[in-house]
Order: C-alpha cells, then sequence, then structure tokens
C-alpha cells in the first residue's frame, strides 16, 4: 500500500509541475481601431503615432511598436485597403511581420466579415517566435492580429494565443 501511495503522490506532482499557471486576460478596447480583445494582465499597449498599429508587449524594451524587437507580443493593426483576392491576403498576412515560415492560411467558416485565420513563425531581434494570426476583411479595411511566442515557448503559449485570437471582436459602426 505504501508503494502505491507513494507513486500515486508522484504522478499528481508530476502533473501539477507540469501545467503551467493561467495567465489572466484582460479586456483591451480600442474604438479608433474598432477593435476588442483580451491580452494577458500587466502587459503593456504600445501605438504608432499614426494610430493604426498597437503592439501589446510583457516589458516594453521601447515606447513604440517594433516588428523586430519583441519575440513576444500581439500586433493589431487596421489597414484601410482592401485586397481583392485570397492570394492577395494571404499575402499581406504574412507581410506586416518579419514572418520567415508559413504553416497555414484559411478561411473560417461563419457569418461576415471574412475571417482568416493563419500561423507561422518569425524573427525578432535575437530570438524566433511563433505566432497564430487572424485577418479581418471588412468593406473598407483589414484587421490584422497576431499572438506570437517565442519559438521554444510556444507549446505552453499556443493556448494563450488562441484564447487571445478568439477573443478578437470587430466593432461596427464606430
Amino acid at each position: 500500500m505504501g508503494r502505491r501511495l507513494s507513486a500515486l503522490m508522484v504522478a499528481c506532482l508530476g502533473l501539477l509541475a507540469c501545467q503551467s499557471p493561467r495567465v489572466q486576460l484582460v479586456e483591451y478596447r480600442n474604438t479608433e481601431l474598432g477593435i476588442v480583445l483580451r491580452h494577458p494582465q500587466g502587459w503593456k499597449v504600445l501605438t504608432v503615432p499614426e494610430g493604426n498599429w498597437v503592439q501589446i508587449v510583457p516589458s516594453p524594451a521601447g515606447p513604440r511598436p517594433d516588428p523586430f524587437r519583441y519575440a513576444e507580443f500581439i500586433s493589431v493593426r487596421v489597414l484601410s485597403d482592401a485586397a481583392a483576392s485570397e492570394e492577395a491576403l494571404r499575402q499581406l498576412a504574412f507581410s506586416l511581420l518579419p514572418f520567415h515560415g508559413v504553416a497555414k492560411f484559411q478561411r473560417e467558416e461563419g457569418p461576415e466579415p471574412e475571417r482568416y485565420r493563419f500561423e507561422g513563425t518569425g524573427t525578432a531581434a535575437e530570438a524566433q517566435w511563433a505566432g497564430i494570426g487572424l485577418l479581418v476583411v471588412e468593406p473598407a479595411r483589414l484587421v490584422h492580429v497576431v499572438c506570437a511566442k517565442p519559438i521554444e515557448r510556444w507549446r505552453q503559449g499556443q493556448r494563450e494565443c488562441d484564447a487571445v485570437i478568439a477573443s478578437v471582436q470587430v466593432l461596427t459602426g464606430r
């Protein structure tokens, strides 16, 4: 009986050690960009002066967004152009950040507006990252959202990024 109890305790402790703590997500609402999403609590929002791009990062290394600086980030861009074809949308989705590997680009089923989910890997100053993105196609604009984590932490970070991307809501009637 003692061996079984010890083995059970070791197994339980092992399970607890393997589980990563749940990150608390908080709402970010930007009415100028017309978007709502959730991000990890305590992260900072960096904005370009033009106002069409924000990057949400754990600890800013500077005051403005920079696609080559961060290996962990949420990027939100709104473009006033609408691409005509799915191939043009695919090219745009992977051109706004330093992606170097593409794993997926596919339209999500559901009501309008069109939504495309994509995945890939990219490079920051000293690290590689993996990310999940969402491209929302509206008549007069495109909304581009990417959640990325350092590649060595992707297995744990993917769940968090899935939750961030699932939380994206595009505000209508802005």
